[in-house]
């Protein structure tokens, strides 16, 4: 799966094992017209992960900025979830492969 967004933060370093993962979250931003015309923003929030080695790690996350766009290729999964009030929802995970960052 491709996916092309901004940035909502800085993204977060955690050590597992003798591995880096960093984790943030891409804005999906999409226009469209509705059956009036009408025309409708819609933003959907991706969950990125990636694991790193030690030393890509710190530089990989130094260019991680919120309100930075990037370009993701990875594996998507969603997990589910029960919100506070009740309704169930999920969350677009992509366990990023490649990453590319756009001016």
């Amino acid at each position: 799966m491709i996916v092309s967004g901004t940035l909502g933060q800085d993204a977060e370093i955690r050590e597992v094992g003798k591995k880096k993962v960093i984790n943030f979250n891409v804005a999906v931003s999409m226009d469209y017209k509705d059956q009036q015309g009408n025309k409708v923003e819609r933003t959907e929030w991706v969950k990125a992960i990636m694991w790193r080695n030690e030393g890509q790690s710190t530089r990989v996350a130094d260019f991680l900025k919120k309100g930075r766009k990037v370009l993701l290729e990875g594996i998507p999964s969603s997990e589910g979830f029960k919100s506070k009030d009740g309704e169930i929802k999920s969350t677009l995970n992509l366990n990023v492969k490649e990453l590319e960052f756009l001016s």
